[in-house]
């Protein structure tokens, strides 16, 4: 399966919609003090909220009451070259 963004593609945020009630299937951009950012859907899988990447190289993210990773924005759109 092709990525949907590419590395060199620009993508436009709203830091302000951070509500995980309404981020449910939306794309969203999350931060780890030690990871940095990563570009994830926002899925509610068995009742737990998880960030699924569209790269199978890399697993799924559950958050955890630990606060570990924060949903810091949602994605509204991107541009970039075609393939």
């Amino acid at each position: 399966m092709e990525p949907l963004i590419y590395e060199e593609y620009i993508i436009a945020v709203d830091t302000a919609d951070t509500d995980h009630a309404k981020l449910v299937g939306k794309l969203v951009v999350a931060w780890h003090k030690s990871k940095g950012l990563t570009l994830c859907w926002f899925k509610l899988i068995k009742g737990a909220e998880v960030l699924v990447s569209e790269n199978s190289l890399y697993g799924s993210i559950v958050l955890s009451r630990e606060k570990e990773w924060r949903v810091i924005a949602r994605v509204l759109w991107w541009i970039g070259k075609a393939p």
